[in-house]
């Protein structure tokens, strides 16, 4: 990263709803991430733990001499993203006790040539924005980015860098949990590929009714959009979110899986920034 003579690593922390994504990148590709769960009673302490306990690990593969405390300066900067306003105050606090490196908190008021279609955009999530960001820089193409997350979102970005707009719908998983919370004969299964369309026992038909039933609204969605925004053509279809893969082979309009866009749109950002400087 051209910020540091040293090449020293960078950290990127995507905290949701559900899971904090921390990754780190080393010479602009991302080297290493780990998924941590969202909780609102865990201290800094506590969650300094978690990711220190995991860096050693990470040193290892690198080679590198596993301390008992990752050094404070072992991060370059640090690019922080989130939808939780409680879970930012307790990063903060981590980064401030425990990291010497700057942090540059990534929004939609961030300067990054995103144009929206609102004043004051600073009600969009920063987890949109980075994959609106990741979409346009990375492919250089006007793209729907579906990320299913906590939420299942779909947005449209065009090919000069406006944020069209954005789609929000209950998750995959969310939508799950509410129908076995709910139905006293259901039982939570394992997310994975229907066999069938029509299900000849319980099992299969919940699994058929979640599945499908998500994969056909996405579909309907991205066929939808692209007739809107036909003047966007080619409008390249993104899923990301940690159900893509299964995802993708039930929704014929998807061109790719990117796993990582939603990290590398907040790694790509920071880059933005500190070019700004």
């Amino acid at each position: 990263m051209r910020s540091t003579s040293e090449n020293r690593p960078v950290l990127v922390v995507d905290i949701g709803n559900t899971n904090i994504v921390c990754a780190v990148y080393r010479n602009t590709q991302i080297d290493w991430s780990v998924r941590l769960s969202s909780s609102y009673v865990k201290t800094a302490d506590e969650y300094f733990a978690s990711l220190n306990s995991l860096l050693q690990g990470y040193c290892r593969d690198q080679d590198q001499e596993a301390k008992a405390l990752i050094p404070r300066d072992f991060f370059a900067c640090i690019a922080l993203g989130s939808v939780v306003p409680e879970l930012t105050r307790i990063w903060k606090h981590l980064f401030r006790k425990y990291f010497s490196a700057e942090v540059y908190e990534i929004s939609a008021l961030s300067p990054l040539g995103i144009s929206y279609k609102v004043p004051n955009p600073s009600f969009i999530g920063s987890d949109l924005v980075a994959n609106a960001y990741a979409a346009w820089i990375k492919y250089a193409s006007a793209a729907i980015v579906i990320d299913l997350g906590t939420a299942t979102t779909l947005q449209v970005v065009s090919k000069t860098g406006g944020f069209e707009g954005a789609i929000i719908a209950p998750g995959l998983k969310t939508g799950a949990a509410n129908l076995f919370s709910s139905a006293a004969q259901l039982y939570e299964l394992e997310m994975v590929s229907p066999p069938v369309l029509l299900g000849t026992n319980t099992s299969e038909a919940v699994l058929s009714g979640i599945i499908h039933g998500h994969a056909f609204m996405l579909e309907n969605f991205v066929q939808q959009l692209k007739r809107q925004y036909f003047d966007q053509h080619p409008l390249l279809t993104i899923l990301t979110g940690g159900m893509a893969e299964l995802m993708k082979p039930l929704v014929p309009s998807v061109d790719l899986v990117d796993k990582s866009l939603t990290t590398d749109g907040f790694f790509l950002a920071l880059q933005k920034l500190l070019a700004n400087n």
